[in-house]
């Protein structure tokens, strides 16, 4: 089952489970995050972006936004309390104290879908405190904190209450499914998982795995095993339709362990109609996910920006911070990156650097951060050939523009000639490199100089529906791996076709002040 496709259509199609779509931040925000806008459009959302630049402050916030109503639910807190509430508070995360901006007229505008009801507005405000709990729309949260990776025995209370005898509460085997997915991720042949709760701390459960022969509790486990039993148990466990959020959701594992748990957690989001957000600094994690769950936050001119759908090597540069180059050229995918960079030689090749961006509006609106924000560096964007100047014109008005600023028809084709080109043709990357090899002998030959694939190249090949399959359809004809072919092919248009380029290779040399021979 493609179970990131049904997802998606569950999250379009399917009117029996709830969900926040979006939530705004007035001018006032929580933590310096102000006027500032984020849309779900799918189950599961991973935000990304750098340290200190508030993500956890948005993870937080979305704890905060519903109301539970079922007392006997408690939500995930390390506590030893019986007393805690079945619901998140802005006390339990946003603490100020003396002589600390208090945040007081900052206002939470958010949209979410219930069952059987039209999507549904709610603002919250904040006038001297928050309040007002009881009035929120009702919903199962799970806030999973970094302390979830925390080893059990830096827990006084908790060495101190399941350390030799102590009476077991509840014991619990996990699933087969469950144990699997914990195996999987650990790369551990388990046999048995068991989960051992005490009456005394609320939240807590000892695990006890046996592996080869071996048994042992949490207070001998790896972080890894801890982690994966504590999310894949818990989440596993929630109420249908619950909103779970975890910090930095990779703590604790190795690469492999994380596409592990991701796997694993789009299952029982599938299963159990759960959205799931998460922050990461993890660019495995990302890059496993459909371009829907994806945010990047990014500060812009000291302004938080949210990107939609970034691409994986958008998001990679942002979170490993690369050096700056002496150009930045943003493009719409892969590609168009790998086109581009075949055209230039290594004295080029090595002062810019190229970044796919996920879309035509993506790549006018990096371009246009530089131009606002001279401390980023140049850059240019080279959108796709069927991006009109109508709306890489309404992108610059939309982003592009200081205070004060008009973009007027003349100030626009200056903007444009200065910071934007696009590719070749009035289409798709694809489409206009299938044009060149079905009219190219010589390319197709290149390729295979076999007749019955000119006959396939020259009648058959048919990318009408889904461009994006040319690479995959020629090297499932051929029967020869999808990288080399996209390799000789665009080696093979920058190395024959330079001259259909010539006018990208200008304002590249007319940026970094080379002079052209």
């Amino acid at each position: 089952m493609d179970y990131k496709k049904k997802l998606q259509e569950m999250w379009d199609t399917d009117r029996s489970y709830q969900r926040l779509t979006k939530i705004f931040f007035n001018d006032i925000g929580i933590r310096g995050i102000k006027n500032v806008t984020i849309d779900f459009s799918y189950p599961i959302t991973a935000i990304a972006g750098a340290n200190g630049i508030g993500k956890t402050t948005i993870l937080q916030t979305l704890a905060c936004l519903f109301h539970n109503k079922d007392e006997d639910y408690k939500p995930y807190r390390f506590s030893n309390s019986k007393t805690q509430l079945s619901y998140y508070t802005f006390a339990d995360f946003f603490v100020t104290s003396r002589g600390e901006d208090k945040g007081l007229g900052a206002i939470l505008d958010f949209q979410f879908i219930k069952p059987d009801i039209a999507k549904t507005d709610y603002t919250i405000k904040k006038i001297s405190r928050w309040g007002n709990y009881e009035r929120r729309p009702n919903r199962n949260i799970d806030f999973l904190g970094i302390s979830r990776v925390l080893p059990a025995y830096e827990f006084a209370y908790f060495k101190s209450t399941f350390s030799g005898d102590f009476t077991i509460a509840e014991s619990t085997v996990l699933t087969p499914e469950e144990k699997q997915a914990i195996s999987n991720i650990t790369s551990k042949n388990l046999t048995s998982i068991h989960e051992e709760s005490c009456d005394k701390i609320q939240n807590f459960k000892l695990s006890r795995i046996a592996s080869d022969g071996i048994s042992y509790t949490s207070f001998n486990m790896g972080a890894g095993e801890e982690v994966a039993i504590t999310l894949i148990s818990r989440i596993n466990k929630l109420p249908i339709g619950s909103l779970v959020l975890i910090e930095e959701i990779e703590l604790g594992l190795h690469p492999k362990a994380q596409k592990a748990l991701i796997e694993a957690l789009i299952k029982i989001v599938k299963e159990k109609k759960l959205q799931l957000v998460f922050t990461t600094h993890s660019p495995y994690i990302f890059d496993i996910l459909p371009p829907k769950a994806k945010l990047l936050l990014k500060k812009v001119s000291n302004e938080l920006k949210v990107i939609q759908a970034p691409s994986n090597s958008m998001a990679f540069i942002e979170l490993t911070g690369d050096d700056q180059k002496d150009l930045t050229i943003y493009v719409e995918d892969e590609i168009a990156k790998q086109l581009v960079e075949s055209l230039f030689n290594v004295s080029v090749s090595k002062r810019i650097q190229i970044i796919d961006v996920g879309s035509k509006e993506n790549v006018v609106r990096m371009t246009s951060a530089h131009y606002i924000n001279s401390e980023l560096g140049q850059a240019i964007g080279i959108p796709d050939g069927d991006a009109t100047d109508s709306e890489i014109k309404g992108w610059c008005s939309k982003f592009m523009l200081r205070s004060g600023e008009t973009c007027t028809d003349e100030e626009f084709s200056l903007r444009h000639s200065d910071y934007f080109t696009k590719l070749p043709s009035n289409n798709a990357p694809e489409k206009y490199i299938l044009g060149l090899i079905q009219a190219d002998e010589h390319f197709i030959s290149d390729i295979d100089d076999s007749e019955e694939f000119s006959d396939f190249i020259r009648n058959q090949i048919d990318i009408s529906e889904d461009h994006h399959a040319l690479f995959f359809k020629i090297a499932q004809f051929l029967s020869k791996d999808i990288e080399g072919i996209k390799r000789d092919i665009l080696r093979y248009i920058g190395k024959n076709y330079k001259d259909s380029f010539q006018f990208i290779i200008n304002l590249v040399n007319i940026k970094l002040g080379v002079v052209s021979e």
